[in-house]
Formats: structure tokens, C-alpha cells, sequence
């Protein structure tokens, strides 16, 4: 007769299942909110720019390198412990084939280096510091997401546009660049910098400012009034969701998050 509890897992499954979860976060990233900016930067590029074969290409080392960007944060976090170094040294060689076959494809996106690299030493000195999840790496991380719009227009172009890529193309980088740094304030008042006052205050600023030139843009016929409007709504939210929490009635993480996705879709379809 076994004493085998039905329902209950034994310590040992029960340490493996562990085992499982903490070698999946080395190898996995965990920000869970930058999927969106990894994902639509590029896609948006391809769409308004145009199909070019090598692009998809481009786009695998853009998303592989998002997962060896998170594994070198956690190594660099760790100084650089062995344990943490294989998927570094996995994802690594997958970027650099990756790399090279881009190079093949579209030699001319070797002046895209000169841009990226400081972005990247800007995020490896904040992982060294351990402090990945300041303003500046949340910024830095942005802006080189954003900066796949233009990439991808220059590839659109056969490598003529160069840094000189399309207005329109510029238009939509800054405004990624300002939708989702908005998210990265809006999210700190409500979560991490719950309470701070310069927070709140940088977050109302930053929403206010970008939905005022959203109006002026559409009044320009340069993105629809729609798309304005959603702006405006984004900027109402910035306001309204921090001070719901100080009156104490606070918005759960989860439909903080269900938010993000339904305003981010909003965002997007409205842009075109």
C-alpha cells in the first residue's frame, strides 16, 4: 500500500520544477512589457517601407539579440559568474551568424553599428551597475528599438536612404520613441515610483506634451485626428490611473498590463 498523497507533487518534482523555472530566466527574457517594443518597431519598418527578403534575416538578429541583450544583463549583473554564461555564449554566436548573413545581404547596414554601439554600452554599463531598470537604460532600450523604423527603410531602399531615410519614416521613430517612453513613466507611477511626486509630474509633462503635438501633426495632415485622439486618451490615463492610487483605489498590476495591450493595438491602428 503505497502513502502516496493524491494531488501533491514530492519535494524532489517539486525542486526540479524550480530547477526548471530558474534556468528558464536565464535563458528566457523576463520583461514581460517589452515584447510589444521588440515586436512593432521593425514590423511597423516593414510595412511602411516596403518587403525586402533580407529583412527577415534582419529581423531574427534584431530578436535574438533582445534575448542575448537580457542573458548578458543577467551575466554582467552576476560579474560575470560562469553559470550565467552559456546562454550569452549560445545567443552570441547566433547574433554574429545572423550578423554576417545581414552584412551579405545588405552590406551598406554596417553605418547602423556606428548608432546601436553606443546604445549598447550605454545598457551594459547600467547591467554592471545592476541598475537595468533605471530611466536611462529604460530610455536607452527605446530608443534602440525605435531605431529599427529607419533600419528597416533603409533596407526598403537598397541602402540609399541611408541616415537621410524618408521623413515619414522619422515622423513614426519619434513618435514609437514617445509612446513608449510614456509607457516606461506611466508604469513606474503606478508600480516602482508609486508616490513619487517628480514621477507623476514627469509622466503628466511628457503625455501632455506629445498629445499636444499629436494635434498639431493631425491639424499638419501628418497622422489622422484619430490617431490624436487616442494620444489624448493616453495623456487622460497618465493622469487619472496615479491618482486613483494615491485616493486608494488602485489599478491592479494585471489590468495595468491588459491596458498596455489594448492601448498599444489602439496606437498602432491609428497611426497609418
Amino acid at each position: 500500500m503505497t502513502s502516496t498523497t493524491v494531488g501533491k507533487s514530492s519535494p524532489g518534482a517539486s525542486r526540479n520544477k524550480r530547477r526548471k523555472r530558474r534556468n528558464a530566466r536565464l535563458w528566457i527574457p523576463q520583461y514581460h512589457g517589452a515584447w510589444a517594443m521588440v515586436t512593432i518597431p521593425p514590423l511597423v519598418g516593414v510595412v511602411e517601407g516596403g518587403f525586402r527578403p533580407v529583412e527577415i534575416v534582419v529581423f531574427a538578429l534584431w530578436f535574438v539579440g533582445y534575448f542575448l541583450f537580457y542573458s548578458a544583463t543577467v551575466w554582467l549583473k552576476s560579474r560575470c559568474k560562469k553559470r550565467y554564461f552559456p546562454p550569452v555564449r549560445l545567443y552570441g554566436l547566433i547574433v554574429a551568424a545572423l550578423g554576417l548573413a545581414s552584412l551579405i545581404g545588405a552590406p551598406y547596414l554596417w553605418r547602423w553599428a556606428l548608432v546601436f554601439s553606443p546604445l549598447v554600452a550605454i545598457a551594459a554599463w547600467e547591467a554592471w551597475k545592476r541598475d537595468e531598470r533605471s530611466l536611462i537604460s529604460g530610455l536607452d532600450t527605446i530608443a534602440a528599438a525605435c531605431l529599427m523604423i529607419p533600419v528597416m527603410f533603409d533596407i526598403a531602399g537598397d541602402g540609399a536612404p541611408g541616415f537621410a531615410a524618408s521623413p515619414r519614416a522619422w515622423l513614426l521613430t519619434a513618435l514609437f520613441f514617445g509612446y513608449f517612453a510614456g509607457t516606461l513613466f506611466y508604469v513606474k507611477t503606478n508600480i516602482r515610483e508609486r508616490g513619487s511626486n517628480v514621477y507623476l509630474a514627469a509622466s503628466i509633462l511628457w503625455h501632455a506634451s506629445w498629445a499636444a503635438a499629436a494635434f498639431v501633426l493631425a491639424w499638419r495632415g501628418e497622422v489622422g485626428w484619430i490617431h490624436a485622439a487616442v494620444w489624448l486618451a493616453i495623456a487622460i490615463r497618465a493622469v487619472v490611473v496615479p491618482l486613483l492610487a494615491r485616493a486608494g483605489r488602485p489599478v491592479s498590476v494585471k489590468a495595468i498590463g491588459f491596458g498596455e495591450v489594448f492601448t498599444s493595438l489602439a496606437f498602432v491602428l491609428t497611426v497609418f
